[in-house]
């Protein structure tokens, strides 16, 4: 319950959890501006160290909307310690416009009624059974990660409206039926986005946020064929998820031929294929070529997306007033340009060499096995997952400690990268709240948290056994280590 006093100005303060979910965070950061900074690591870093993890905090705590804690985070270091400018340099970042960017291009899928024809066409191809229906709804979502970075938008507004048309023919409903197909497809649809989000670098926005990481704190450089390419574990697990939740949570549904036949009747209406969806279509064909041959080619990925949205922009398939009402786009802006200029500051004031240099000092790390290294770093990538309400307060929060255990262990930099990146992001579905798209679908009411998170544990483990038997070796035969 909140509590609240008057002043004698007759400001009201409120003491709710809101309240103190925001001063928590200050306070904590504060210390580091009190504490003295440690040996070998210069006050400024101290410092801004700080505010980074204030700002992780109240990303966890989730006192403020993550663009609104990272912008407290960017001003509260450009004020108190660092050269503003130090800080900003995370939105002249190429790697951020590419995610931008490419939510602007999602817009034209939709806006079209590419994406939802795509889906129609899958349905009547393949839709004969609820489990056919999961692997199109899978294969579409599939489709969409190549160039749609925020699960949010590309399951939430993209996939599961179309899911829903088929809950409703299946009169399946959270309080009617939830069993029959609904519940089913619901917590497929969020175990296959998490995944599909893992295996491309435009799939999750923190996934460039690893890679910028990695650089800096690795000296190794991931592009975009190579994540995809060294992703063959998590593609093996895409194809075998629809079939174990089917067998973990079977719908009571077997057969679906309404669906399909619903699916042949809103393709009728459709109408032929229109020049806009040609457009769209031939757009992303282009952007998915160019970003696949991009180490051989050198065009900068970013430059990829940007040619895309300038397309859709010229052939009037999406105007500005669309991307200025497009709120996934913003705020991703926001968050992710902070997130990465903070790290890139911290880079500069030379904190990553100072955490490194005492994980180095501090490990027994000496004789370790290589193979129980990967162990270890697998699991500390996954287990603290069921604590974070945020993918990209998760990544920035641990991928640098990660990275840097990597840096002083000696295992193998690009198979422990990828171990990290992908499990990181493959772990949101431990929980119902691991990343922004958990909410949206376990608020349908379609099923219940033990049994979303019995769903997301053999997922995650199903995954993290793949990369560690089939991933390891298939990253040896391809020369990674």
């Amino acid at each position: 319950m909140a509590h609240s006093t008057t002043n004698g100005n007759g400001f009201r303060l409120s003491w709710d959890s809101r309240f103190i979910r925001i001063v928590i965070p200050i306070l904590f950061a504060a210390l580091f501006f009190i504490l003295p900074s440690p040996q070998g690591l210069s006050p400024q870093a101290w410092k801004l160290f700080g505010i980074f993890v204030g700002t992780i905090l109240m990303l966890m705590l989730q006192g403020l909307p993550e663009p609104s804690a990272i912008f407290v985070g960017v001003a509260s270091a450009g004020l108190m310690v660092v050269p503003l400018k130090d800080v900003l340099v995370g939105y002249t970042d190429s790697t951020v416009w590419l995610i931008v960017t490419a939510i602007m291009m999602s817009i034209g899928f939709k806006k079209s009624g590419l994406a939802r024809r795509i889906g129609l066409i899958l349905i009547k191809a393949f839709g004969k059974s609820s489990l056919g229906l999961g692997y199109v709804f899978s294969f579409m979502d599939l489709l969409l990660a190549t160039s749609i970075p925020a699960a949010p938008a590309r399951g939430g507004g993209l996939v599961y409206p179309l899911c829903q048309g088929v809950f409703d023919v299946a009169d399946s409903k959270p309080d009617q039926n939830p069993r029959r197909l609904g519940s089913y497809l619901t917590v497929l649809l969020y175990m296959i986005s998490m995944t599909t989000g893992s295996l491309f670098i435009t799939g999750m926005g923190p996934n460039v946020l690893s890679t910028k990481l990695a650089d800096q704190i690795l000296g190794i450089q991931i592009s975009w064929p190579l994540w995809t390419m060294a992703a063959l574990p998590g593609f093996i697990a895409f194809l075998f998820i629809p079939w174990v939740v089917y067998r973990i949570y079977p719908p009571e549904m077997h057969s679906v031929e309404g669906v399909r036949r619903m699916a042949r009747g809103e393709l009728e209406e459709l109408g032929p294929v229109d020049w806009k969806e040609m457009v769209v279509a031939a757009t992303f064909l282009l952007a998915l070529g160019l970003w696949a041959t991009s180490t051989i080619s050198k065009i900068d990925v970013a430059i990829v997306a940007f040619l895309g949205v300038t397309i859709m922009t010229l052939f009037n398939i999406i105007q500005w007033k669309d991307i200025v009402e497009t709120k996934e786009t913003w705020s991703i802006l926001i968050w992710f340009g902070g997130i990465i200029g903070l790290s890139s500051a911290l880079d500069k004031v030379d904190f990553f060499k100072w955490l490194t240099l005492q994980m180095e000092q501090s490990l027994p790390i000496g004789g370790t096995n290589v193979f129980i290294a990967f162990i270890i770093i697998a699991l500390v990538a996954i287990l603290p997952h069921y604590v974070f309400p945020s993918l990209v307060g998760y990544v920035a929060a641990f991928a640098p400690v990660l990275f840097s255990f990597v840096a002083v262990t000696g295992v193998p930099k690009y198979p422990a990268f990828f171990l990290i990146a992908y499990l990181m992001v493959v772990s949101s579905t431990l929980t119902h709240y691991g990343n922004g798209l958990g909410p949206l679908l376990f608020g349908t009411g379609y099923v219940d948290k033990k049994t979303w998170w019995k769903i997301g544990f053999v997922v995650t483990a199903l995954t993290t056994i793949l990369y560690l038997t089939v991933g390891l070796f298939y990253w040896k035969l391809i020369g990674l280590w």
